[in-house]
């Protein structure tokens, strides 16, 4: 069950969420590049709009100072000016640097304050105009100045000559300040975001579906596996890493039921395998402890079944014991100059009166010698489990057929018996731990071990151990590098 707090921190929400933040993170910065970049440009375009406009205002100021015109009339003109040119103008007393006017009036009646050397502002006109920015916590600080002032006058402390002009102008401009570009921004800003947002709300919905959905079915067959179905199969037709892991995924499920048939399955056997030898067991031992036998040679009899049942019970614990111990990577060799043609002849020799009583024919191929580096037992053991597999498993009048040989650096042992019942697609099966083909055609049944206990040993040693079809004859071929 989905709950609301779970839908809140979900990967999907997450996924949205991130595209949202990543379009919030993308127009700040860049809005802040831009606002970087454009600031010294917006302030070299105001400048260029007012020197533009100060030749019109500066010459008919000064007519009108010739002229004589009262204060009044200069102050009006100042303000007409400004509107008319969209410039801020300061009318400045040359005396002693006070603000006469101010077409934003908040400079008025303060003193302006000027730099000890001027910046030379377009200096290819024909007036050469001068900027500076006041001091910090002087009047207009705020401020790129912008004059026409005469070169000669340097200071408010000197006295202007007899008949000069009372005042000057002095056009300013605002310093662009960060601030006030993020607030002719953000107009902007806000429709990028109101465009974009949605944008990106919608684009992450698709893409977090695309790639939620195919976790979604991973969650659910998880589930399914939690309560022990393995019939999943999660299929996604997509080649990226999600696409990977749920294949990956369907693949474990297999396995592990497989797994679990498997494990099913020897419960099942070795139930089976252990019933029948227990039982025998309880009922001769219960028959000796009754008194149940008539003579002496009963006893012996009822104890050679004991015995041989005990061997049986032993042999099968040896074996679950033995492919524990390959599993784990516990097993170690006793490396020794092993003769194979003297091991493949000893057991032979033990199998050969089971197949002569059941008309099985042997036929043995060893050629000369051939020795390799391992440990004898375990060999013996591999190879041992092969020739019992095919004695179990030949018919009546069938041919089992051993060759040893040398090929390629390797020593091949080949074991070959007459199988007309079996398939190609079993024969990847039948190194499987527990599997074990139909029990009727097996004679001396089994545990279902051999094989896959043979297999492991070869491999240890470094080998290889394959099963083919061959003309109607399943051959194994165990392969040990002889260098």
């Amino acid at each position: 069950m989905v709950t609301a707090g779970s839908a809140l921190f979900s990967l999907q929400s997450k996924l949205i969420a991130a595209f949202v933040l990543v379009v919030l993170v993308a127009l700040v910065v860049a809005g802040s590049i831009f606002v970087v970049s454009r600031r010294d440009e917006q302030e070299e375009q105001k400048l260029d709009h007012v020197i533009a406009a100060s030749p019109a205002i500066y010459t008919e100021f000064s007519f009108l100072q010739r002229r004589g015109d009262p204060p009044s009339v200069l102050a009006e003109y100042v303000q007409l000016a400004g509107d008319a040119h969209d410039v801020r103008i300061l009318l400045v007393h040359r005396t002693d640097g006070t603000i006469a006017d101010d077409t934003e009036s908040s400079l008025a009646g303060e003193r302006l304050v000027l730099p000890d050397e001027f910046e030379v502002a377009r200096p290819g006109v024909f007036r050469p105009y001068v900027s500076w920015r006041p001091e910090s916590g002087t009047a207009g600080s705020d401020l790129i100045l912008v004059s026409a002032m005469p070169s000669r006058i340097r200071d408010f402390d000197n006295v202007p000559p007899r008949g000069a002009e009372p005042y000057w102008l002095v056009l300013a401009v605002p310093e662009t300040s960060v601030t006030r570009a993020w607030l002719g921004l953000l107009p902007g800003l806000g429709i990028a975001t109101a465009i974009a947002l949605p944008a990106a709300v919608l684009l992450g919905i698709l893409v977090a579906q695309y790639i939620t959905r195919p976790l979604h079915h991973l969650t659910l067959a998880s589930q399914r596996m939690a309560e022990g179905k393995f019939d999943v199969d999660v299929s996604v037709d997509r080649g990226d890493e999600v696409g990977r892991l749920a294949r990956a995924f369907s693949l474990m499920a297999r396995r592990v039921g497989e797994t679990h048939d498997q494990m099913r399955g020897l419960i099942a056997n070795v139930s089976h395998d252990l019933k029948t030898p227990l039982t025998s067991i309880l009922g001769f031992s219960q028959a000796l402890r009754d008194g149940g036998a008539a003579d002496d040679a009963e006893v012996r009899r009822m104890g050679s079944v004991i015995h041989d049942e005990a061997a049986r019970l032993s042999t099968r614990l040896n074996d679950l014991l033995l492919l524990s111990e390959l599993e784990s990577g516990e097993a170690l060799l006793q490396r020794d100059e092993v003769d194979l043609k003297k091991l493949v002849a000893s057991v032979i020799d033990r199998i050969e009166p089971d197949a002569t009583a059941r008309h099985v024919r042997l036929h043995t191929e060893l050629d000369g010698e051939v020795t390799v580096s391992a440990d004898g037992a375990k060999l013996e053991r591999a190879i041992e489990n092969l020739l019992d597999n095919a004695r179990k498993y030949t018919p009546e009048r069938g041919v089992l057929r051993t060759r040893l040989y040398h090929e390629n650096g390797h020593a091949c042992i080949e074991v070959a018996n007459t199988a007309p019942d079996i398939a190609e697609e079993e024969l990847p099966r039948l190194f499987e731990r527990f599997y074990r083909r139909d029990r009727a055609r097996a004679q001396g049944g089994g545990s279902g071990l051999g094989l896959s206990i043979a297999r492991e040993l070869v491999e240890l040693h470094g080998g290889t151990l394959d099963a083919a079809l061959r003309d109607g004859q399943l051959v194994f071929t165990l392969r040990l590098a002889t260098s």
